[in-house]
């Protein structure tokens, strides 16, 4: 009797170590995926499954062709229809001379008389931004110069890291200097960058102050005046690419123009033309945004001193970056199936006011310019004349031949 129970016992329980041997055996002899091979031509392409249900997300390739190009490192996955992804920053600190701006911190007394009121003096203030990647603390200083080329005080810039693919070096606001090194001039100054740590010199040019009384004819004011820094150079210089918060999906391009005074973004619309027929409207399908300023400082004159810099583009032009977007967006104008001449005519309150051109090549990508060497920039933007129109703006239209990225002009750039 005890074999008996035995023996049933044994034969219940074999199903079930059947059942976990062949589990067993079957997660053994699992074949993996082999990841295939991907050449810097980017010829072999991973097969990659459409998304079955909810909001489509870009897939992931197999693998990637990294390429490093003036300080960037471009992850490109191969995969069909792809033309661009987010540049990833390196251990080498990139200045980008588009975000360089000096400005002018102010106060109404003047260290050398301190018994006289109403006396504006002023110190500069030096504010960028680096593309980095952020593995090793930074250390710059600025030193400053005064128009005769005299060497005026040095400071150390304060570094900030934003985890963002940028670092940012800027003055720290400073009474002491204010009290000590103010001056009530005007004049072309100079700056000069250097990394602390290797004594290279990151960056070297000028910045031209200028000023306009407070309030002009009444004699206790004589000396209360507006300084500011000259940014004329900014409106004949566009720049066509990415912005930062951009989804790589699928992006749309967009064209940045610098404007003076404080516009608003309802007043603008930008038409974009291919190869001289106009496609779009920012009106009927498109986005005008604000993206940087220049200076916010300058209050009492601002049509004369403050820039604002206004990004164009249209919703249903975009790159075709993942295989699910042409069922996705069938009414969608991708730049791969219209390669060529571009023109952008932006118009305020009806009249326009700008214009500029870009080409998009055979692959769908922003054609790369003359001045892209010269002019490292993020999110795979380029430099591109801009023609300046009508009387939106009062403006100084030779300063950018010399003045033009705080003095460092970009060899064989002209304005349309």
């Amino acid at each position: 009797m005890k074999n008996d129970y035995i023996l049933l016992f044994a034969l219940l329980l074999a199903p079930v170590f059947l059942f976990r041997s062949a589990e067993a055996q079957i997660r053994i002899q699992i074949p993996k995926i082999p990841k295939p091979e991907i050449t810097t031509s980017g010829n072999t392409k991973p097969k990659l499954e459409q998304p079955t249900s909810g909001e489509p997300k870009a897939a992931t390739p197999q693998s990637s062709t990294v390429q490093t190009t003036g300080g960037f490192r471009h992850d490109r996955p191969i995969v069909e229809g792809t033309t661009y992804t987010r540049p990833e920053p390196t251990n080498k600190p990139v200045f980008l001379r588009d975000t360089i701006e000096v400005q002018l911190e102010t106060r109404e007394t003047y260290w050398k008389f301190p018994n006289q009121n109403y006396y504006t003096s002023w110190v500069p203030r030096a504010n960028l931004h680096l593309f980095y990647d952020g593995s090793v603390k930074l250390r710059y200083t600025a030193e400053w110069f005064t128009p005769d080329g005299s060497p005026w005080f040095t400071e150390s810039l304060n570094y900030d890291y934003t985890g963002d693919k940028t670092a940012g070096l800027r003055s720290d606001y400073s009474d002491e200097l204010l009290s000590t090194k103010a001056v009530v001039t005007t004049g072309t100054y100079g700056l000069k960058i250097t990394n602390s740590k290797t004594n290279e010199v990151a960056f070297q040019g000028k910045f031209k102050v200028n000023k306009l009384p407070a309030f002009p004819g009444e004699a206790q004011y004589k000396n209360r005046v507006q300084f500011f820094v000259d940014n004329d150079w900014n409106l004949p210089i566009g720049y066509v690419g990415f912005s930062y918060d951009i989804g790589w999906a699928n992006p749309t391009p967009v064209v940045f123009m610098w404007f003076k005074g404080r516009l608003e973004a309802k007043d603008f619309e930008a038409r974009l033309f291919h190869n001289g027929e106009e496609i779009a409207s920012t009106d009927g399908d498109g986005i005008v945004n604000v993206y940087q300023y220049r200076g916010e400082n300058c209050l009492k004159f601002v049509d004369t001193c403050q820039l604002q810099q206004y990004g164009f583009y249209w919703e249903k032009f975009i790159v075709e970056n993942t295989d699910w977007v042409r069922s996705r967006k069938p009414n969608a104008m991708f730049t791969k199936d219209k390669p060529g001449d571009y023109t952008v005519k932006v118009f305020h309150k009806g009249i326009q006011v700008r214009e500029a051109k870009f080409i998009i090549d055979a692959d769908g990508k922003i054609a790369r310019n003359a001045f892209s060497e010269q002019m490292p920039l993020t999110n795979h933007k380029i430099v591109v004349p801009v023609k300046v129109m009508g009387n939106l703006d009062k403006w100084n239209p030779t300063t950018w031949k010399t003045d033009a990225f705080s003095g460092n002009p970009l060899s064989g750039f002209g304005a349309l």
